[in-house]
């Protein structure tokens, strides 16, 4: 079962990845947790590495409290297995090149598209 570990300011988006993923849940394919900032993402980390560890981050890169470069940094310290992707609605190269000079795996562009999110996901999941 591959963890995902969604991290975004945007409650909307919780909703739209439930329901999008509510087959492979309930299947027991995938799990899914959400933060709202990285502080949150990062108690969540530290709390699922007891439980369920958390396989996969995808980040919002700016979220108030602690934006998503700041918690790419410090997860890839403290939890160098958990892989990470950087969304956002601004695609600037600055903003990519930034994101994977920093660790990420991949950075995604808002409105998400969802195939993209599969290929991600699945691509994950085998590497398990």
């Amino acid at each position: 079962m591959l963890h995902i570990l969604m991290v975004d300011d945007e409650p909307d988006l919780d909703m739209l990845i439930q329901q999008r993923f509510r087959r492979a849940v309930k299947a027991g394919d995938i799990k899914l947790s959400f933060a709202r900032n990285g502080l949150l993402a990062l108690k969540s980390l530290s709390e699922q590495k007891k439980t369920t560890p958390i396989d996969l981050v995808i980040s919002d890169l700016n979220m108030p409290e602690m934006n998503g470069l700041e918690l790419l940094l410090k997860a890839n310290f403290l939890y160098p297995q958990v892989k990470f992707y950087i969304i956002s609605a601004y695609s600037d190269q600055e903003s990519i090149q930034k994101a994977k000079n920093s660790g990420a795996k991949g950075f995604l562009v808002k409105p998400l598209n969802f195939k993209e999110l599969d290929e991600i996901i699945d691509k994950e999941k085998n590497n398990l």
